[in-house]
């Protein structure tokens, strides 16, 4: 069967649409994938200055040397409500002692 000649310009229009729709949702689709699979490095951490506040607000003095690790952790050398030096891990995302020990 042949299409009329003035319906063509029609088909033509609408298949580019087609296309054009399951390209757009391919986009999004991917898009979404990815943003569930980033990384955890990805998520947002505390700065340095937060960390120091949220160790004293716990307790601890003389808070020093703080470096960010790579595996979403800081460092710390600090001292504990007794007065002990102790070696903190502590999470970059939240500011929660993970480990504690004593130097």
């Amino acid at each position: 069967m042949m299409t009329p000649r003035f319906l063509r310009p029609l088909f033509a229009a609408a298949a580019l649409a087609a296309t054009l729709t399951g390209a757009a949702a391919h986009a999004q689709q991917a898009a979404a994938t990815a943003a569930q699979t980033a990384p955890a490095a990805a998520q947002p951490i505390l700065n340095i200055g937060q960390i120091h506040d949220k160790l004293q607000a716990a307790g601890y003095t003389d808070i020093r040397e703080i470096e960010l690790e790579k595996r979403g952790f800081y460092e710390v050398k600090a001292r504990d409500a007794q007065g002990q030096p102790v070696k903190l891990h502590v999470s970059a995302a939240t500011g929660e002692v993970a480990s504690s020990r004593a130097r």
